[in-house]
């Protein structure tokens, strides 16, 4: 399903990319790589296998370096996910919803149909009230630091359902779906238990213990800083861009996911091209004026936090 963007959407959409082109005539919109998605899931799901088989060998006192590795990939694949859904993983359309078929959306517990109507209505209405369906509710009350208000969301029963059941929620897929879902994980235990129950009851135990831990406490901290604490009504003045740094990007926005700004002005760009158009596009002040850019997560008035609480009045 498609949906229209609304005016101030479109509005920027098309100003940056007047002043992109204006100051860069021969740029042209980067083609997605088939070759560069297959290596990263592939990445995403050997650390997994790594991880699992640590604490299958080494013992379940393993576990916490298990989550944490797992829940972290738990996050990339989401973001290659986010990826497919915009036909980003490869040129081939087929090739693209096959990949998040068979290796992103049923793992995650989640339909790549129902994925992708929810987050075009989240390009589309962006900060809208009643139609984003990722807008988060503000929970800061007067004095709160970021700290607090992270915690609150952390705590939402909602959010914990989602991380934990995905688009199992009732409503948010149809039973087909959710039967398809079922279908993916049916198989996928069937062969691990065929090869060694031990194995498939580990991978099972970690999967999902790492799901409602440092996935949901990676998603929570990812979502809100995209939009939160930010003022509707443009793409710019309500999405954050947090530039890659370093190891700290790879545990909370893997796979380049911080260019949010740069994504929802140019969604068909793929991941792997983002920290290049970002450069370029610091380099026009029609951009770099205008952005909100966090150059850290949590230290400092331009970090990514900043605007979460509410100071005393």
């Amino acid at each position: 399903m498609n949906y229209g963007d609304t005016p101030s959407i479109l509005i920027d959409q098309i100003s940056i990319k007047q002043s992109l082109l204006a100051h860069a005539p021969a740029w042209q919109l980067p083609k997605a790589s088939a070759w560069d998605a297959n290596y990263d899931i592939a990445l995403d799901w050997t650390i997994i296998c790594l991880a699992v088989f640590a604490v299958y060998k080494i013992g379940w006192a393993f576990t916490p370096i298990a989550f944490v590795a797992i829940g972290n990939r738990q996050r990339a694949l989401g973001n290659l996910l986010h990826e497919a859904s915009h036909g980003n993983l490869s040129r081939n359309r087929h090739l693209n919803d096959f990949l998040a078929h068979l290796l992103l959306a049923p793992p995650l517990l989640n339909s790549l149909p129902v994925y992708r109507e929810l987050h075009a209505r989240h390009h589309a209405w962006l900060g809208d009230a009643r139609r984003d369906p990722d807008l988060l509710p503000p929970l800061a009350r007067e004095g709160d630091r970021w700290l607090r208000v992270y915690a609150r969301y952390l705590a939402k029963l909602s959010l914990i359902r989602g991380s934990l059941a995905g688009h199992l929620i009732a409503g948010q897929s149809h039973y087909r779906q959710k039967l398809s879902i079922a279908a993916w994980w049916m198989a996928t235990m069937s062969a691990l238990f065929t090869v060694n129950a031990h194995l498939g009851a580990t991978f099972l135990i970690l999967w999902f213990g790492a799901r409602i831990t440092v996935f949901h406490a990676i998603t929570t901290f990812r979502e809100m800083t995209d939009h939160y604490g930010l003022t509707p009504g443009s793409i710019f003045s309500f999405t954050r861009e947090i530039p890659d740094h370093g190891m700290l990007s790879t545990l909370i926005h893997p796979h380049h996911n911080g260019y949010h700004l740069t994504h929802h002005l140019f969604p068909a760009v793929p991941y792997h091209q983002l920290p290049e158009l970002h450069a370029l596009l610091m380099t026009i002040p029609a951009f770099s004026e205008r952005a909100i850019v966090c150059p850290a997560y949590l230290g400092g008035q331009q970090s990514s936090v900043f605007e979460w609480g509410v100071p005393h009045g």
